[in-house]
């Protein structure tokens, strides 16, 4: 079941992720994505790491609102 997330971000922050996301060519949703997946993967690695390895590069299809 997909879930939706609402996030508040204050503009000087909200600025800061748009010119990181800009710079590697992605939106600001794709970056929280992959920021996301990234550190879901890290937790994994840290925890659990032999049955990590079966699972690399699996991202669940997720999505963030963001008002910009």
């Amino acid at each position: 079941m997909a879930r939706k997330i609402s996030l508040n971000i204050d503009d000087r922050l909200y600025a800061k992720l748009e010119s990181h996301a800009h710079k590697n060519g992605e939106s600001v949703q794709d970056f929280l994505v992959r920021a996301v997946c990234d550190a879901l993967d890290m937790w994994d690695d840290f925890y659990d790491y032999d049955e990590t390895m079966d699972k690399k590069d699996s991202c669940p299809k997720m999505s963030f609102f963001v008002n910009g």
